[in-house]
């Protein structure tokens, strides 16, 4: 009796690994025979390196009549067409648009087809999604499924990436999808925390009139975006520009004051990627060179006192913080973040680097070991 029941259970373990996988796989094939479908959504995202979150509320459409596939959502901030041919992104903020030759992942991070690209990878993995007992939302049944994406531990932390998924069991289409993730930015010690949500409702399946996205008009007031203008960084052997900062307590302090140092000079922002891989350079080099003529002057425009107190705190920085005025970033050329201005003892640019990479660390080192010599 004992070796049948192992049996009768084992038999229940496939056939129930069995079953999940065909409810992920009928919603993938549902979907493609959908010619069209609208619906609204809500989402919510934290900022990778903010515990600042943001909140958005979308109405969509898609068409894929033959795989031909056409798009429109449009959010609080701005609105993507694509017509099956050309991409069309409008900025509400500054009334431009900008177009593109194809549609990237990207510009439907917040709709069914990230959703749907996310489920279609999570297969191409051959694991097993677990399905957790059904849940109940307005008196209505869905499948409750979690995709174990990624499960690992590195440096004694937890690394992985969660995916939980509530699917309408009479539409196939997904109510919920929600994304967790933990681990460290590539190539450091910096560990960060990533969580999206999105609920989708309202569908309107196969309506038998749909808008035509091949025949849009863009609105009369909008206008081309305009390319961005070059504008070079301050050069070599450039007397450094004349421009107060401000300590986190408002006190007014001129670069002037730091003549007889070699400067590193750090425009960054809290939410800019290769800013937080640079912290760990920066924080060796604070430490190399603490007690010496040495100064790192970071300069953070856009975050308020509180956000770069809590930034600094929980990304461990070791260096000063300051704030500066918006005419700052015009006058030292700052075209994106991070941007390193290394000065020398005479108050003069000796080198600047935009961006951040291992290579520009090691470079900066060899620089500012130069300049104290």
């Amino acid at each position: 009796m004992k070796t049948k029941f192992y049996f009768l259970c084992i038999f229940i373990l496939l056939m129930s690994a069995s079953a999940h996988a065909q409810i992920l796989e009928r919603v993938l094939s549902n979907f493609s025979e959908i010619k069209n479908v609208s619906y609204n959504s809500t989402s919510i995202n934290k900022d990778l390196f903010d515990d600042i979150y943001h909140f958005d509320t979308l109405k969509n459409l898609i068409n894929q009549p033959k795989s031909d596939l056409s798009y429109r959502f449009i959010g609080k901030r701005s609105e993507n067409i694509y017509d099956g041919s050309k991409l069309f992104s409008l900025q509400f903020s500054d009334s431009t648009y900008r177009i593109s030759s194809k549609p990237e992942s990207g510009h439907y991070y917040e709709s069914l087809l990230y959703v749907f690209s996310r489920i279609n990878d999570f297969l191409k993995t051959g694991k097993k999604e677990i399905q957790l007992k059904d849940s109940v939302v307005n008196n209505k049944s869905y499948a409750h499924l979690k995709l174990m994406v990624m499960d690992t531990v590195v440096k004694n932390k937890p690394v992985f990436t969660h995916l939980t998924l509530l699917i309408d069991k009479t539409t196939d289409l997904p109510y919920y999808y929600r994304n967790n993730s933990k681990g460290f930015v590539d190539g450091t010690n910096t560990y960060i925390t990533a969580f999206d949500e999105y609920r989708f409702t309202d569908y309107l399946v196969d309506a038998t009139q749909t808008e035509d996205l091949t025949k849009q008009l863009l609105p009369a007031y909008f206008s081309l975006e305009k390319p961005k203008v070059f504008v070079p960084l301050l050069a070599k052997g450039t007397a450094l520009p004349e421009t107060p900062i401000y300590n986190l307590d408002g006190e007014k302090i001129q670069l002037s004051s730091f003549k007889g140092k070699v400067l590193l000079i750090n425009f960054t922002l809290n939410g800019c990627p290769h800013c937080v891989n640079s912290i760990e350079t920066l924080n060796a080099f604070q430490k190399k060179y603490n007690n010496t003529d040495f100064e790192i002057v970071t300069i953070n425009h856009s975050d308020n006192k509180e956000a770069i107190l809590k930034y600094d705190k929980r990304f461990g920085i070791k260096y000063t913080t300051y704030t500066c005025d918006a005419t700052m970033l015009k006058k030292y050329s700052v075209p994106s973040f991070p941007l390193f201005y290394i000065v020398d003892k005479n108050g003069k640019i000796n080198s600047a680097h935009n961006g951040f990479s291992a290579k520009i660390g090691e470079q900066m080192a060899k620089e500012v070991e130069q300049l104290l010599r």
